[in-house]
């Protein structure tokens, strides 16, 4: 039997432990983990907490809205799931367990480039726009190959990322001595040492 969600978790701590409950140590680390030393996480962290609400009194609250469209398409919500790769970690099914939730929610999602899922199987999961992370790691047959499978699925669109050309040096996992398996058989000789 399904746990009812609507009664089971009331506040976001209880989503965060439950899990924390059901990952393991590495898992955990690399899901709230950042890089290097997450230095940048911490600022994210101190900048979302420096963003205050100005309450107003006194105005009529009964008609709130806070849906928001993409694309055209409705969102409950003006957010999106964020790309995450090795979701796998927490859920077999991965992206497309993403998908379902966001979609089921009513907020887009993005999906990472590192995921073992196909493109149609993610967009057939979520009734909301699916948006595809683009890592340009390889040549114009890598890039077109991608471009078409996510034409060819339905994806509502690209977001390419050039922030980088390496893996990131994640400490907490090199602590954990964590060896990501969608990260397996990865060749990145041509741009140094494979980081972790």
């Amino acid at each position: 039997m399904q746990p009812d969600l609507e009664t089971e978790f009331l506040t976001l701590h209880e989503f965060v432990a439950a899990a924390r409950q059901r990952l393991d140590a590495k898992g955990w680390d690399y899901i709230i983990g950042g890089t290097e030393t997450e230095t940048t996480l911490r600022r994210n962290r101190l900048a979302l907490d420096a963003i205050a609400l100005r309450p107003r009194v006194l105005r009529d609250v009964g008609a709130v809205d806070c849906s928001a469209t993409l694309f055209g398409k409705p969102a409950r919500l003006p957010l999106l799931l964020a790309p995450v790769g090795g979701l796998e970690t927490c859920d077999p099914e991965g992206a497309v367990a993403a998908a379902r939730g966001a979609g089921g929610f009513g907020v887009p999602v993005m999906v990472s480039s590192v995921t073992s899922h196909s493109k149609a199987e993610i967009r057939a999961a979520s009734a909301s726009p699916v948006l595809f992370q683009l890592y340009v790691r390889g040549g114009g047959r890598f890039i077109e190959d991608h471009v078409e499978e996510a034409i060819a699925a339905g994806l509502e669109a690209f977001c390419l990322t050039v922030d980088t050309a390496h893996y990131s040096r994640r400490e907490r996992d090199i602590v954990r001595r964590f060896d990501k398996p969608w990260r397996a058989g990865v060749d990145d000789a041509a741009s140094g040492p494979r980081r972790r």
